[in-house]
């Protein structure tokens, strides 16, 4: 073995695959911000108008008021507390998770609304800076600020939002929130949901035996590409049916969470509905603009604003092309987000799916 590889093998961290109902029951609170409150129709999820309409049923006007006046039009609140479900006891599920939440300060729980336990953050922002913002200190919340994505105005509004808010009376607003969620609308949802989790987890974990890491995490992902970073020590994922067909990617002090789509094979389906990811497949081809992205990427690798300049378009238009395109298999991506390239090694076989779904 030379060098090379044993330094790339000390940095593969291990994998875990985890099933977590209080992990799914915060993307549900994500995704209903990002669409009801937010009202961002860039970011479509398959779960679809319907899901959103009997949410919309199920929660009481008042429910649905209070999430908006405690989110402030964000859903990075909810996205934030990924570490909270990590961290709480088993069986991670909705009640553990709110034991969890009463038993802790309110001090930490701000301290994971602002990302305190994400390496990314940390990187930029001293750890006293921050202790001190979530603390209440002005000046430290204004430095905090400047060092922490000031380009990313979601991120900029959330902080400030956060920072605004009492300490104890947040955690109360949370637990409310959150427990009023869970009765209303989670509970009556939350078998069948977690049939099909469960099902895509023992898929992966059988995966994991015959694939490495890395083609692991991007069969999972369906094109991320995950490369190693010193101080990581372990990658867990999480499947979800909520957030299909989107990815959401954290951290967790030495860990890197994939929250990611279940796999289409995980949903049950009757012969005559055709495969999702067929469906899937058709209407990220069925558009001038990504077929002409594909074509760019048979000549390397971009990165998101290279591409926005070359085709002449906002980078949140090419990031919601990009997506579609990677969501379909057909576009691979770093981890972080900044390498595009043509998905070579999984390029699906369309006629042959189609095929295979007439003949059924």
């Amino acid at each position: 073995m030379t060098v090379q590889d044993r330094m790339k093998r000390s940095l593969t961290p291990y994998v875990e695959i985890e099933v977590s109902a209080a992990q799914e029951f915060l993307m549900t609170l994500q995704i209903v911000v990002d669409v009801l409150v937010k009202g961002n129709q860039d970011q479509p999820y398959e779960v679809g108008d319907q899901w959103f309409e009997m949410v919309s049923e199920k929660a009481t006007p008042a429910l649905l008021d209070a999430i908006t006046k405690f989110s402030a039009g964000e859903c990075k609140d909810w996205a934030n507390m990924v570490g909270l479900a990590y961290d709480c006891p088993p069986p991670q599920d909705v009640p553990s998770l709110l034991t969890h939440i009463e038993m802790i300060d309110p001090l930490e729980l701000r301290l994971h609304m602002i990302g305190y336990y994400q390496r990314h953050l940390r990187k930029n922002t001293p750890l006293d800076i921050m202790l001190l913002a979530a603390e209440g200190n002005e000046e430290a919340q204004a430095q905090f600020l400047k060092t922490s994505q000031p380009d990313d105005a979601d991120w900029q509004q959330s902080l400030r939002h956060i920072f605004a808010l009492d300490l104890l009376q947040t955690k109360h607003q949370i637990l409310d929130i959150m427990e009023q969620w869970y009765e209303r609308v989670f509970r009556d949802m939350e078998p069948q949901i977690m049939s099909i989790i469960e099902r895509d987890a023992e898929a992966k974990r059988t995966l994991k035996q015959t694939v490495t890491t890395e083609r692991l995490i991007e069969l999972a992902t369906n094109g991320f590409e995950f490369v190693p970073e010193p101080g990581l020590r372990k990658v867990v994922l999480i499947p979800s049916y909520v957030e299909r067909p989107w990815n959401h990617i954290t951290e967790y002090q030495d860990a890197k969470i994939f929250i990611y789509p279940v796999a289409d094979e995980s949903i049950a389906e009757d012969s005559s509905t055709p495969p999702v990811r067929l469906v899937r497949l058709f209407k990220a081809l069925a558009d001038d603009r990504r077929l002409r992205i594909l074509k760019k990427l048979t000549t390397g690798s971009y990165t998101l604003p290279e591409l926005a300049d070359d085709f002449g378009v906002a980078k949140t238009t090419m990031h919601h092309h990009l997506a579609i395109l990677r969501s379909a298999g057909l576009v691979r991506v770093q981890s972080d987000e900044r390498l595009y390239s043509l998905r070579q090694n999984g390029m699906p076989d369309i006629s042959q799916m189609l095929d295979t779904y007439l003949k059924k």
